[in-house]
């Protein structure tokens, strides 16, 4: 299952569309659909930003498909813009501490550690998309050299019967 189908069931599961996401993430209009309908997955920016976006879709859920697809509602970028503006706290822009459950989180709004999770998650999930093409492909292999085998040796056994069935004539033949 690729993350633009775990994403489908996210948005099933909360009642959005395409169209509700692609406006509240500024993506390009059709992203989605056309994801969907090319049989390709999102890309590594459309993932951050439903991630930073969306604080309750778990990250690991949404990029392999383990786990749980809900999560705690996570601190996020969004998240702490909107509480900044209405507590009117001074950003620094360097980086910010956030209360985040029980523990404290600095968050650097630079490139934050869930982008850099999510493109390490991406880049996994394409190699082992890769990896599983590749054994695929081998299990392919393997079963025709096996069908071969199974021919030749069920034509050598053909022929085997063949010359058994040939030699036992000759000799009664030749004990006559």
């Amino acid at each position: 299952m690729r993350i633009i189908d775990r994403f489908d069931l996210y948005m099933k599961e909360k009642g959005l569309n395409d169209n509700k996401v692609t406006l509240a993430l500024n993506l390009s209009i059709g992203v989605i659909g056309k994801s969907r309908m090319e049989k390709r997955d999102l890309s590594r920016k459309a993932v951050a930003k439903i991630l930073e976006y969306y604080n309750d879709l778990d990250p690991i859920w949404l990029t392999t498909g383990e786990g749980q697809m809900l999560c705690e509602p996570r601190q996020t970028k969004v998240v702490m813009e909107e509480n900044n503006k209405n507590n009117n706290i001074n950003q620094s822009g360097v980086g910010n501490i956030i209360h985040a459950g029980e523990g404290t989180q600095t968050v650097n709004n630079g490139g934050s550690t869930i982008d850099k999770l999510v493109d390490q998650i991406c880049t996994n999930s394409v190699t082992i998309d890769k990896l599983v093409d590749q054994i695929a492909k081998s299990q392919e292999q393997i079963d025709r050299v096996l069908t071969m085998l199974e021919k030749e040796q069920a034509t050598k056994e053909f022929f085997a019967k063949e010359l058994k069935g040939k030699l036992e004539d000759r000799i009664r033949e030749l004990k006559q």
